[in-house]
Formats: structure tokens, C-alpha cells, sequence
């Protein structure tokens, strides 16, 4: 059984991909009674990101794609800010990297004040900005596309055209689901041929996901295992899913909080 904040992140991301779901199916997918579902949606309303219907729950619809975003970030803060923290500790000065749009993937900007001077290779707006506040990190966004209120991310054509013709040292991808045999999926069709740009331009290509999404598919396939270096989660993956992915070629590396030295 999931622990609770686990299965509420995950819960979150169910029925976002099935738009409106009811408590019997949430009951099955969970493996929990129909009482803890109850509450584990009025938990999730509190969020301001579900609403309920009659005998269920749906995605709720934001007029501010801001705070639609933040309320997403405070998910699995804590353990986005240690993969965060973790994956900029991969980059080395004078790097070229690309940063996928997302909630993890921004808390690399935020961590890369040890690391500068780095070129920040973004189609996210957000993250963009925030790269903004260091002088010593480069921006560089794509041109063109429409704007997904959503992940706050140009995408389209023009974006995935611009994208193609960069090429970077690295670059962090965030993902739905990262699944021993489909890979990399995402649950937005949309998305798919960008990220898949973002891949192809990098020569090291590091998945920041937290340990809910792991051995888990999404909708759409984005890329397989074979295009993966290195896998960047928390500690709440379990060992033999770890291992799994290692005897799959992937460096993983799990990021933890750092000891409290004694004075």
C-alpha cells in the first residue's frame, strides 16, 4: 500500500489523465477502502487542484495557470527540491544544459548558484525567469510556439523546430511515468515531439523524476530507456525497482538530505 502522500500525488496524476474518475475506481486502482478515498479527495480539494462531483472527483479548471503551477509544486515538495538540489550537482561550470518545463525540473534553476557560469537551454517561461535572477546563467528559449497555460511551456512546430537545431552538454527532462518497458511517457500527445527535441539535442540525457512515477506508464510514449543516462529520485524508490534500472545501463542516483554534522 502506498503511503498517503505518495498515493495522493499519484492520485492527482490519475485523474488528471482520466479527467473525471469515480470513487469505485479510484477504490481499485488504490487498493484502499472507499472511506480513505473519501478523504484523500477532500485532502486533494483543500489544494485547490480537484473538484468533487458526484460520486467521484475531476480536474479542477484555473483561470491563474500561476497558481495552477504552484499548487502542482507543492506535491512531493520536499523530495522535488532534494532531486532538484541533486541534479544540479551534475553540472559543471561553462556547461550548455536543457531544462525541461516542470515543477522538479525548476528546482534545478534554483539550486544552480554553486555551479555558474551555465547556458540554460528552457521552452519554460518560468524557468526561464528564474535563471533570470542569476547573472552568471545564459538563457536561451526556443522560438515560437503557443504558450500551454498548463506547464507554462511554448510548445508547437516552431518550438520543436528551434529546439532541434541547438545542442547542449546535457539536459533534464521530466517525465509522467518512467516504465521498465515503455520508457518515458507523458499523459499530453503535445508534449511528446518536444521533449523528444530536448533529448535528441543533449549528448547526457538526466530524468528527474520522483520515486511515485517510477516503474509506472503513462499515455504516451516520449523515448525508451536506451536513451537515458541517468535517473534522478528520491528515497522512497524501492531497491529492486533501483536495481532494475541499473541492470538497464541507468545511473541512478537518489537524492537525500545532506547529514547534520555535530559541533
Amino acid at each position: 500500500m502506498l503511503e498517503r502522500e505518495e498515493r495522493l500525488s499519484s492520485m492527482l496524476e490519475f485523474i488528471r489523465d482520466h479527467n473525471n474518475v469515480s470513487v469505485s475506481q479510484l477504490k481499485a486502482r488504490f487498493n484502499v477502502s472507499a472511506v480513505t478515498i473519501r478523504k484523500d479527495l477532500d485532502e486533494l480539494m483543500k489544494t485547490g487542484f480537484i473538484v468533487r462531483t458526484f460520486g467521484g472527483a475531476m480536474p479542477a479548471i484555473s483561470n491563474d495557470p500561476l497558481e495552477s503551477f504552484n499548487v502542482r509544486s507543492r506535491l512531493r515538495q520536499s523530495e522535488k527540491k532534494l532531486i532538484g538540489q541533486a541534479a544540479a550537482a551534475l553540472i559543471k561550470p561553462m556547461e550548455s544544459i536543457v531544462v525541461d518545463a516542470g515543477s522538479t525540473t525548476l528546482e534545478i534553476v534554483r539550486h544552480l548558484h554553486k555551479v555558474r557560469p551555465v547556458t540554460v537551454i528552457t521552452p519554460a517561461v518560468n524557468v526561464a525567469m528564474e535563471a533570470c535572477a542569476y547573472p552568471d546563467l545564459h538563457v536561451i528559449m526556443p522560438g515560437g510556439g503557443m504558450l500551454d497555460r498548463f506547464t507554462l511551456s511554448v510548445e508547437g512546430g516552431e518550438a520543436e523546430a528551434s529546439m532541434s537545431r541547438l545542442h547542449a552538454d546535457k539536459a533534464f527532462i521530466g517525465v509522467r511515468g518512467v516504465d521498465f518497458q515503455h520508457g518515458l511517457t507523458d499523459t499530453d500527445s503535445r508534449r511528446i515531439l518536444l521533449k523528444q527535441a530536448m533529448i535528441k539535442a543533449a549528448r547526457q540525457v538526466i530524468v528527474v523524476a520522483d520515486s511515485s512515477k517510477l516503474n509506472q506508464a503513462s499515455l504516451f510514449d516520449v523515448a525508451p530507456l536506451e536513451a537515458v543516462h541517468v535517473l534522478v529520485t528520491d528515497q522512497g524508490a524501492a531497491p529492486e525497482v533501483v536495481e532494475q534500472f541499473q541492470l538497464r545501463g541507468l545511473e541512478v542516483v537518489i537524492a537525500s538530505r545532506a547529514p547534520v554534522l555535530a559541533e
